[in-house]
């Protein structure tokens, strides 16, 4: 019996030797993926794509890749101008990105140029300057707006959800020349308390070097168990315009489906409240931001059952 023991741990040692250096290049894919803003940069042109479904409209793969490309921007400045502060609250982003920090700039250039060429070729000058807008919106936070959040309580939340509802919200609009109506206000809206609870929920873990900075975020001068009970609050008055413009006709009867985030996000908002730090950016940087990205897919699958019935 020893012997074909040893035997099979022979096969699995050498198994595992073989499949050692893919094993470590998929963790090296699924760190970069995760921590390199491409995940976080997806919520953009999910929103887009969420419009365009609840409009009945078709919408073009460019405007989708400029969705994307706008945020990953943004993220990848704030995060490699920031890795030293962020050493703290966010180690395992930290250790990840400085393995390329040289890259940075040349990685940085060819986001630009892409979305400059895309800019170029497939957007009209009221899009260009909609997503010039939003790019110095979101490099002047870091820059220049993060300190209002130190004489103004919760700005950082308010700004941020924000600009990802602009984005969201009128992407669409600008790149077609539509009207703004009522329903772009509660796209709007949704979108921007969505993301009030998505950017809240960050911050607290980033509680403790926010208060060292002297950053009243929400989670800085409420606490965690307060700031989680105020997100759960959220979670349910964040769908009020869904069901107003359901209720007078303007956004059609499937976009209920979304309501189905209620549970989603009280499931990461309950664990949150009994794990430890390294557990709560795990669930920061996978489940919370793979929200937004899942609403097309909800949506696609609403409108058919709706349509079916």
């Amino acid at each position: 019996m020893g012997f074909y023991i040893n035997i099979a741990n022979s096969v699995n040692n050498k198994l595992y030797g073989l499949f050692l250096p893919y094993l470590a290049l998929l963790q090296n894919i699924k760190n970069e993926f995760i921590y390199g803003g491409y995940l976080t940069s997806l919520g953009c042109p999910a929103f887009v794509l969420s419009v365009a479904i609840l409009l009945n409209s078709t919408i073009d793969w460019p405007v989708l890749l400029i969705a994307y490309l706008t945020p990953l921007i943004v993220y990848s400045f704030n995060y490699y101008g920031e890795l030293e502060k962020d050493m703290a609250t966010n180690p395992e982003r930290v250790v990840h990105l400085s393995k390329k920090v040289r890259l940075y700039p040349l990685i940085l250039g060819v986001y630009v140029l892409l979305l400059a060429l895309l800019l170029i070729f497939f957007a009209n000058y009221i899009m260009m300057t909609f997503v010039l807008i939003l790019l110095f919106c979101g490099i002047f936070y870091t820059i220049l707006f993060k300190d209002l959040t130190k004489q103004v309580p919760g700005f950082k939340g308010v700004y941020i959800a924000a600009v990802w509802a602009l984005a969201g919200a009128f992407f669409f609009n600008f790149h077609y020349s539509l009207n703004w109506d009522f329903f772009s206000v509660l796209m709007f809206l949704f979108i921007f308390l969505r993301g009030i609870i998505n950017v809240t929920f960050f911050d607290i873990k980033d509680q403790a070097s926010d208060s060292a900075q002297g950053l009243k975020t929400l989670p800085v001068i409420l606490g965690r168990e307060t700031t989680l009970k105020f997100l759960h609050a959220l979670n349910i008055f964040a769908f009020i315009p869904l069901l107003i413009g359901v209720y007078l006709g303007i956004i059609p009867a499937f976009a209920l489906s979304l309501v189905v985030f209620y549970f989603y996000d009280l499931y990461y908002l309950r664990k949150a409240a009994v794990i430890n730090n390294k557990g709560l950016r795990m669930i920061s940087y996978t489940l919370a931001d793979a929200e937004f990205i899942l609403w097309p897919i909800v949506l696609i699958i609403g409108r058919a059952l709706f349509l079916g019935t």
